[in-house]
């Protein structure tokens, strides 16, 4: 299922999950994360599922919504996206989601008439009222069916070039790659201060990004704010550790 981390000072303090119901961000106690802090708004901020994507939409609040460090008012979430509250982060991800699952639950679902799915449904009945005509039409042939053939995703790793890590490369199979002291970090960093998650790389269509979340994050010897999409040859530089990163 996807889930928001929430994060404060290089500290993961929340995960939640996003699910059919909506994720409310806020001050007051009875939001689903509550941010008790001045710069955020009783009700700042939503989370919610829409159609087959998912949403982060400001409830007018007084300091604004940032995704990646750019103020929004509605913005459709993707994986890796970092969402800025006050001077809180939630990092948006699928990593671990059950894709089957999901869809199977978007199926019990009631039509969603203003959405995506309604037209998805209406599209699915034509389609099989098609077929179902055809096959009456045409019963005593045998319409070969022709597979179109799908490009293989590119394929992606790092090399550690610096620091101490546990593997002298690693593979980018995962949607998103975290990288720090977490127990479901992929990619572990040493050291006591060192925070829990320091960074994320993610799969992003045909490429591949890298965003900072707890800890500095330079690109090529040049210090990134936010998310920033990698190249074959990049140098990643992030607590304690140097990455090439090499895509397929």
């Amino acid at each position: 299922m996807p889930k928001l981390i929430l994060r404060f000072d290089e500290r993961e303090l929340q995960e939640c999950p996003v699910g059919a119901h909506p994720v409310s961000i806020g001050r007051l106690p009875d939001n689903t994360v509550v941010i008790d802090n001045p710069a955020v708004s009783g009700r700042h901020a939503r989370v919610f599922r829409e159609g087959s994507h998912y949403v982060v939409e400001d409830l007018k609040s007084t300091n604004g919504t940032f995704v990646n460090e750019k103020p929004i008012e509605r913005h459709t979430l993707l994986e890796g996206d970092v969402v800025l509250v006050g001077k809180h982060s939630l990092l948006f991800t699928l990593a671990g989601a059950d894709q089957g699952a999901g869809d199977q639950r978007a199926g019990n679902e009631m039509p969603d008439f203003g959405g995506t799915m309604m037209l998805d449904t209406l599209k699915q009945k034509e389609l099989l009222a098609g077929l179902e005509q055809g096959r009456a039409s045409q019963s005593h042939k045998i319409i070969p069916r022709t597979a179109v053939p799908t490009p293989p995703a590119r394929s992606a790793s790092v090399r550690v070039i610096g620091g101490s890590s546990a593997q002298s490369s690693y593979a980018l199979t995962a949607v998103t790659t975290i990288i720090g002291k977490a127990d479901n970090a992929q990619i572990k960093t040493k050291g006591w201060f060192k925070p829990k998650v320091s960074a994320a790389i993610t799969r992003k269509g045909d490429g591949f990004t890298v965003t900072p979340m707890g800890a500095k994050v330079s690109v090529n010897n040049e210090k990134i704010p936010g998310r920033r999409d990698l190249a074959t040859g990049d140098i990643i530089a992030v607590s304690g550790l140097t990455l090439e990163f090499k895509l397929v």
